[in-house]
């Protein structure tokens, strides 16, 4: 039999008897399941840069009183919306129902973005330092800096940098008394009160790496602290902006004076959009002054309402930006115009 036989014999037995298509459990290299795709987004996240010091555990004790349990908001998503709890350490390990009344301290988290730092229970030491401001500053930093180192590490498992968004609590009450007092107190106001002056370019940038009443002493201790940072004092960014007419000045002095206070602008029945939006630049400006305020880690007094940037400067916290309206609940508008502040972790 010639081979061109044996050839047409062959075709035509595949051509008779046509190959069965593949099985669900029998792929080939050409072939693949029809949900592939979707099957693999519902696998577990996996830690692809720096392990998350909840990766064997949800609860991880960093005393022998204390532990840190971290709620995961979004089923098993580690990197969606999550809280860290301090608790305090029970026999059983068992943190599977947590009574609130047992909550130390708690720290939130959407991805690389921490936020909401809080201390439920005070009291904790007896060896603290008295804050005629906000009650207790360094309770506070002794309850959440561990929270906020956890929170840390753990946002940056999938490679990126650690951010804060931080309440400004007292902005506008800060801004109502400079402005009773003639502006004195904030440079900002200074300018926008100034009637004689509608063509103004104030520009202050300095920065402070260390108060000048610490002593020989501080300074040797900032040196051999672990958190160096902790030290430094906010930027001064605050008044850096142009004033080209005098309807600016006014527009702008109005709209600060309606947010700080709540009453609505001459011939408006409320504070709306345009209000914040008028007001904008004046307002993200006094915000950078009101952080000024914000005292270093190893200082008593801290104005009430900074005790949250007070923790993440003390932990290499950089404030970078002022965002406007980034919180937008009623109660945050009348607390600080909805302005919060950015800080990166470096």
């Amino acid at each position: 039999m010639s081979i061109k036989v044996i050839s047409a014999a062959i075709q035509s037995a595949r051509q008779a008897f046509p190959k069965p298509f593949p099985s669900a459990t029998q792929f080939t290299p050409q072939s693949k399941p029809i949900h592939s795709s979707a099957r693999l987004l519902r696998r577990p996240q996996k830690d692809l840069f720096t392990p998350s010091p909840f990766a064997k555990s949800d609860t991880i004790p960093i005393t022998d009183d204390f532990v840190i349990h971290r709620e995961l908001k979004e089923g098993d998503n580690v990197y969606g919306v999550r809280r860290y709890l301090l608790l305090p350490r029970i026999d059983d390990d068992s943190y599977t129902r947590i009574p609130q009344e047992d909550v130390i301290a708690s720290l939130n988290a959407s991805k690389n973005i921490l936020f909401g730092a809080r201390l439920h229970i005070s009291n904790l030491s007896s060896q603290s330092t008295k804050n005629d401001s906000n009650g207790n500053l360094s309770e506070y930093l002794n309850a959440c800096g561990p929270l906020l180192d956890v929170a840390k590490e753990d946002a940056s498992i999938n490679g990126q940098q650690p951010q804060a968004l931080c309440t400004l609590n007292g902005l506008c009450s800060w801004v109502e008394k400079c402005l009773e007092n003639n502006g004195t107190g904030s440079q900002v106001l200074t300018v926008l009160l100034n009637q004689d002056q509608p063509n103004i370019l104030h520009e202050i940038i300095t920065e402070e790496n260390r108060t000048p009443s610490a002593t020989a002493d501080d300074k040797s201790n900032m040196e051999s602290d672990d958190h160096p940072r902790s030290k430094q004092r906010i930027r001064n960014r605050s008044a850096k902006y142009i004033l080209e007419k005098e309807s600016d000045r006014i527009t702008q002095l109005e709209a600060v004076r309606a947010i700080a206070t709540g009453i609505p602008r001459p011939g408006h029945t409320v504070v709306g959009m345009g209000t914040y939006r008028n007001g904008r630049e004046a307002w993200t400006n006094l915000a950078w002054e009101y952080c000024r305020l914000a005292p270093s880690a190893w200082e008593d007094v801290c104005p009430r309402g900074l005790e949250e940037l007070v923790l993440y400067v003390s932990r290499n916290g950089e404030v970078s930006a002022m965002e406007h309206l980034a919180h937008t609940e009623e109660g945050y508008l009348r607390e600080a115009g909805g302005t919060m502040a950015r800080l990166f972790f470096v």
